[in-house]
């Protein structure tokens, strides 16, 4: 697939994922070998100190990252936004059954204009989605936005590993043996093809940390996880900004 194609697909991506919702948890833990547990808890140990954080979860798929982030003390409320009805429901099903509905919610919404308002949440995070948004810039610009002075905005994403050995496993792995096991579990032709490819197309490290500096977040910096297979990005919105 082209850069242009790859682009393109990504405007009506949220379609592959209402396809692929019914089987997507479980491959999720399957294809990451359950360490996508792990690095949850990496974002939630990088929340601001301080209680009665309010938190917009972008690209919620079925909300594990919601429902983690909902179980935590110091958090008040998390809503949680997707524009795949299909990971929605399931997610909804999800707050429902462990009993977080006083604490969490998910409704249909678009990461990259963020349809809420100005300084109105302490905390946005992405996790593994916002590689497939149209435009990385302009969510970044909106995730600003809508946290409050003193925020702070979280991005999990893949990255590539340096070492060359594990990076050669890291591309065998993500060429054949994942798009192969997801296309056939999910009975999709290519949807996880598709989500190979955005991978290797994208920003990270440096490059992706430069995207936070231009919107205007500060304290940028970023932590590799797992031998750099997945990064979190982290950046704050201060008074001086």
């Amino acid at each position: 697939m082209s850069k242009n194609e790859l682009h393109a697909r990504k405007d009506e991506s949220y379609k592959i994922f209402d396809k692929i919702a019914g089987t997507y948890d479980f491959l999720n833990h399957l294809l990451s070998f359950g360490i996508d547990i792990y690095w949850r808890k990496v974002v939630i140990n990088n929340l601001p100190k301080r209680n009665d954080l309010e938190i917009l979860d972008l690209a919620c798929g079925t909300g594990d990252l919601t429902i983690a982030l909902a179980k935590e003390k110091n958090v008040k409320s998390v809503l949680g936004i997707d524009l795949s009805q299909g990971m929605i429901d399931i997610g909804k099903t999800k707050i429902t059954r462990k009993k977080l509905s006083d604490k969490s919610s998910m409704e249909i919404g678009d990461g990259v204009n963020i349809p809420k308002e100005d300084n109105s949440f302490d905390v946005t995070t992405v996790s593994f989605g916002i590689r497939n948004f149209p435009d990385t810039q302009k969510s970044l610009h909106n995730m600003y936005r809508v946290i409050r002075t003193g925020g702070r905005s979280m991005v999990l994403e893949f990255s590539i590993p340096k070492n060359i050995f594990f990076r050669g496993i890291y591309f065998f792995y993500f060429r054949y043996l994942l798009p192969f096991v997801g296309n056939l579990v999910s009975k999709h032709k290519d949807a996880y093809s598709y989500l190979n490819e955005t991978v290797e197309d994208y920003p990270y490290g440096e490059n992706f940390a430069q995207m936070m500096k231009n919107a205007g977040f500060k304290n940028v910096h970023f932590k590799e996880l797992t031998f750099g297979i997945a990064t979190l990005y982290i950046g704050d919105k201060l008074e001086n900004n």
